[in-house]
C-alpha cells in the first residue's frame, strides 16, 4: 500500500454559537484554521475558479505536539477514531482526537492510500495534513509568520484540488504512481548531462516568458521541445528510462501547486489595513515583508538549478500560458493526464 504525499483573504463575521464558548487556548487553533479556509475562498475568486468547491474540498489535519485537530472530516474518519467536535461554524467544523494521530515529527503534504482495498480512513480520500505554526517554524528556519506556514498550506491543499478529480485521479493510478518523483529527482541529480540539458530547457522557457513579441516567443519555444526531445531520447539511451509521461505529470501536478503558491506573495504585497481581514495571530506589520514583492528575489521558484527541477518547470510552464492567454485551468485534471506540456505544444 502506498500513502501518497505527493502549498486574498475575505471578511467573515461568523456568530458563535453556545459549543463555541469558553474554547479558552484553542481558539488560536480554531483561528488559524478558519484563516486558511478563507484563503481558499479568496483563492477561487481571484486564481484558480473552482478551488473552494466543496466536491474538491479535502479534510485538512492540524497537529499540535499533543493534539491533533480535523476539520470537515470524513463520516468514515469521524467512525474511526471518534473525534469530538469543539468548534462549530456554518461552513466549518473542527473536531479533535483524544490521543494525536501519529509520531510523525513533522507534517506538511496532502496523501492517501492507493492500491488494493483497505480500512484505512484515507483509502482513495485525500487528507491535508499541516503541523502547527509553531513546530513548522522550528522545523524550517525560513517560516517566520503564519502568511508564509499559509502558503504552504496552500500548496498543498491544492494537491488535494488535483486529487478530488476522479479521471485526474485515474490517470495517476494506473499509469504515473509506479514511478515516484524521487527517480527523476536522482536522474537530474547523478547525470550532468541531463543536468545541463534540463537547465537550458528552463532557461528556454524563462527567455519566452520575457519576450517582447510573439515570433520570438514562438521561436524559443520551438527550441524548448526540440532540446527536450533531444535529452529525452538521450536519457532513454543511456538509462534505458523513458521519461516523458513521468515528467510532463509531475511538471504539471507540482507546477500548478506552486503557482497558487506563488499567487499568495503577490496578494500580501498588496495587504494593509484597509483589508478587513478576519485575524489569527498574524500581524499587519508581517505583510511588509511582503512590500514590493519582486519574484527575482526568490529564484527558487523559477530556476531548476534552485529547486527541484520539474517544479520550476512546471512553475514557469503555466507563467508562459498566462503570457500566451491559453485557457489551460479549466482543462487540466478535468481531462485525465493532460498535461501543460500537452497544451503548450498544441497552442
Amino acid at each position: 500500500m502506498r500513502q501518497l504525499t505527493i502549498v486574498f483573504f475575505v471578511l467573515t463575521v461568523f456568530s458563535c454559537t453556545d459549543k463555541n464558548k469558553n474554547v479558552g487556548a484553542d481558539q488560536k487553533i480554531f483561528d488559524r484554521i478558519e484563516f486558511v479556509y478563507n484563503l481558499k475562498e479568496t483563492i477561487d475568486k481571484d486564481v484558480w475558479g473552482n478551488f473552494n468547491n466543496k466536491v474538491y474540498d479535502v479534510p485538512l489535519v492540524y497537529f499540535t505536539d499533543t493534539s491533533s485537530y480535523i476539520a470537515n472530516p470524513t463520516e468514515k474518519f469521524i467512525s474511526i477514531f471518534q473525534p469530538k467536535l469543539v468548534y462549530e461554524t456554518k461552513d466549518l467544523k473542527i473536531f479533535k482526537t483524544e490521543k494525536i494521530l501519529d509520531s510523525i515529527p513533522f507534517h506538511m503534504e496532502t496523501g492517501m492510500t492507493l492500491g488494493d482495498p483497505t480500512d484505512d480512513y484515507d483509502y482513495h480520500s485525500p487528507f491535508m495534513k499541516c503541523s502547527s505554526f509553531e513546530m513548522a517554524k522550528k522545523t524550517i528556519q525560513k517560516v517566520k509568520s503564519t502568511e508564509q506556514w499559509t502558503t504552504m498550506i496552500m500548496h498543498e491543499y491544492f494537491h488535494g484540488f488535483q486529487y478530488k478529480h476522479q479521471n485526474y485521479m485515474n490517470y495517476y493510478e494506473n499509469n504515473i504512481v509506479q514511478i515516484q518523483p524521487d527517480s527523476l529527482t536522482t536522474v537530474y541529480d547523478n547525470n550532468i548531462w541531463f543536468k545541463e540539458k534540463m537547465d537550458t530547457e528552463n532557461g528556454l522557457l524563462l527567455q519566452a516568458i520575457e519576450a517582447t513579441d510573439r515570433v520570438k516567443t514562438d521561436s524559443l519555444i520551438a527550441a524548448f521541445f526540440q532540446l527536450r526531445q533531444e535529452r529525452r531520447t538521450l536519457t532513454k539511451e543511456k538509462l534505458n528510462l523513458d521519461i516523458e509521461s513521468f515528467e510532463k505529470c509531475y511538471e504539471t501536478m507540482e507546477g500548478t501547486a506552486r503557482y497558487v503558491e506563488y499567487s499568495l506573495y503577490n496578494k500580501f504585497s498588496t495587504m494593509g489595513q484597509d483589508d478587513k481581514l478576519q485575524k489569527s495571530d498574524t500581524s499587519y506589520k508581517s505583510f511588509d515583508q511582503y512590500r514590493q514583492y519582486s519574484i527575482e528575489n526568490d529564484p527558487w521558484l523559477f530556476t531548476t538549478s534552485k529547486t527541484t527541477y520539474f517544479y520550476a518547470v512546471g512553475f514557469n510552464m503555466a507563467r508562459l500560458l498566462d503570457k500566451l492567454q491559453i485557457e489551460y485551468k479549466t482543462r487540466l485534471f478535468n481531462e485525465g493526464g493532460l498535461s501543460m506540456e500537452d497544451i503548450l505544444k498544441n497552442r
